[in-house]
């Protein structure tokens, strides 16, 4: 498919509309029913066999976890297209990874594709999540003589063995193809209950060691073990009511889906929206409240801005920051964002803060520290943080990574980009997205494609830092009233110098005997010194 996820979502849904407005409505009298969304609408493609395919314990196709999995997701508007077409009733673990291998081409079977047919390999390629429900058909012809027989441990060791090496084999063609995929790989139930009790230890014991064995395969190719046979067991009645058929009725799929795939799926980062929204603390009662902007197949035309749980403001798509002030001291507060269109559709999704206004902050470490006002201060506006063992450890250096996070932070900015450095994969997607903010509005620069997060930031580095933050806020460069009486920074470019100039006549830096020590390392707490005058001179 070549077309874009939003267009993909918008047939899916014209599609759909189709099935249920009648014949002879006209077009103006149709609607856009997609809501604004936070997330990444992604694309869901079935693998495997019966299971995946969606048959039923009297043989016949109907409604499967798969399906029942797409229909949450779509509800929720964070899938814009799901197809089933690859998973087939008797497949092998060698019949999917044949399959994928000869690139086969098959019909759609289900929603949001531009044509009728499609290529494996395409789809697996443009999917971000993927299911994988097979293997069951390369061990059942044993286990169907064992009622008799029971089990042929030689046969069954064979055949497990070769099953769980296609599985591998078809993790890493996956991975090859996409290596982006979540792929999401089902355990087995026990699909034999109504065997005797002594073929039923038997096969217990070889369901446990398949699964483990599963799990690991799965785990080992970056993909996620989704366990079964609990959930199954729970309720074999309901769930395999025919003891002459392995398959699940609806309520057994329907199970598997909202008990196994569903929660296991909805926990993606694809979906979270925990870094579109941020709280800074402005002082005690003042909080700054800024979140990214959603995305919608029309636009965006406001915002609702939810606190406590009660609609408070209707913000205009334009702006995605506001200031609430005159809030109650050390009370707990929960923001929430509802993006609206045009014909009145919300989000699903609502990026959601929560903060608690004048926190008592105490650290064990800064009593007699010179800077301890000014550190209290950063953690109380939620520009630096202190250590798990309640320590703020003033004299330790700050890293450019962590100076860059706290200018973020301190101005509350966000952005949608990603940064280009090289160097900073190994962080947390927050200290990522934090840098990316930091480059996006021009705060940092970085070289030869690196940021070199890891090293001491400067204080020339963090006083050009500020410097750019100044001028980005204020919209406009500060005009120095003359030159600042340091006699290490002469050497330094003008940029530089001029910054430093700037925290000069601003107080916000003093220097020591006639110097500024600009190739020093930032101690934390001389940068809470910074960032605390730097925040007070923003309020001017």
């Amino acid at each position: 498919m070549q077309l874009s996820k939003k267009f993909r979502f918008l047939a899916a849904s014209i599609l759909a509309c189709q099935l249920v407005v009648p014949i002879g409505v006209n077009a103006e009298e149709q609607r856009d029913y997609i809501a604004p969304s936070w997330v990444v609408q992604a694309d869901y493609v079935a693998l495997g066999d019966s299971l995946a395919h969606g048959m039923n314990e009297v043989g016949m196709i109907g409604l499967g976890y798969t399906d029942f999995v797409a229909q949450a997701l779509q509800q929720e508007d964070l899938i814009t297209s799901y197809n089933k077409g690859f998973a087939n009733s008797g497949y092998t673990t060698s019949d999917v990874l044949k399959d994928i291998q000869n690139n086969v081409e098959k019909s759609v079977v289900g929603f949001g594709y531009p044509s009728e047919k499609v290529k494996v390999r395409t789809s697996i390629k443009e999917a971000e999540i993927i299911t994988l429900t097979v293997g069951a058909n390369d061990l059942i012809p044993i286990l169907e003589e064992s009622q008799t027989t029971g089990i042929n441990a030689a046969m069954m060791l064979k055949a497990s063995q070769g099953a769980i090496k296609n599985i591998a084999a078809i993790l890493e063609e996956i991975k090859k193809l996409n290596p982006n995929a979540q792929i999401y790989v089902m355990g087995y139930y026990n699909s034999f209950p109504y065997y005797s009790e002594d073929v039923q230890q038997q096969f217990k014991m070889l369901l446990k060691v398949m699964n483990a064995t599963i799990k690991t395969t799965a785990e080992k190719a970056g993909a996620i073990f989704v366990p079964t046979y609990n959930i199954v067991a729970k309720d074999v009645p309901s769930y395999l009511p025919n003891p002459d058929n392995i398959h699940l009725s609806e309520a057994g799929y329907l199970a598997v889906a909202n008990e196994a795939f569903l929660p296991a799926i909805k926990t993606s980062t694809l979906w979270d929206v925990s870094k579109t929204i941020q709280a800074n603390m402005m002082d005690s009662t003042t909080v700054k409240i800024s979140w990214q902007e959603a995305k919608d197949n029309v636009g965006v035309t406001s915002y609702k801005v939810y606190v406590n749980g009660k609609l408070t403001f209707t913000k205009d798509a334009a702006i995605n920051a506001i200031t609430l002030d005159n809030l109650i001291a050390n009370t707990a507060y929960t923001v929430a964002i509802k993006a609206v269109d045009a014909a009145g559709n919300e989000s699903v999704q609502s990026p959601t803060v929560n903060f608690t206004t004048g926190r008592t902050l105490s650290f064990t470490d800064v009593e007699k520290n010179w800077a301890k006002e000014f550190i209290l201060k950063a953690a109380e506006l939620g520009i630096m943080n202190g250590y798990p063992d309640g320590t703020f450890k003033p004299d330790q250096s700050v890293t450019r990574a962590q100076a860059a996070s706290m200018l973020v932070r301190s101005l509350g900015l966000t952005t949608n980009e990603q940064a280009p450095f090289t160097d900073i994969a190994i962080y947390d997607v927050g200290t990522q997205s934090e840098i990316a903010a930091a480059y996006a509005y021009g705060l940092i620069k970085g070289s030869d494609g690196k940021f070199n997060p890891g090293l001491p930031v400067t204080r020339a580095q963090l006083a050009v830092m500020i410097n750019r933050a100044y001028e980005y806020e204020k919209k406009q460069s500060y005009a120095v009233k003359g030159k600042a009486p340091f006699s290490d920074i002469a050497s330094y470019d003008e940029e530089t110098k001029h910054a430093i100039t700037m925290l000069y006549e601003q107080g916000i830096i003093i220097g020591s005997e006639g110097g500024f020590s600009p190739e020093a390392p930032t101690k934390r707490g001389h940068a809470a010194k910074i960032f605390v005058n730097f925040s007070s001179l923003l309020k001017k």
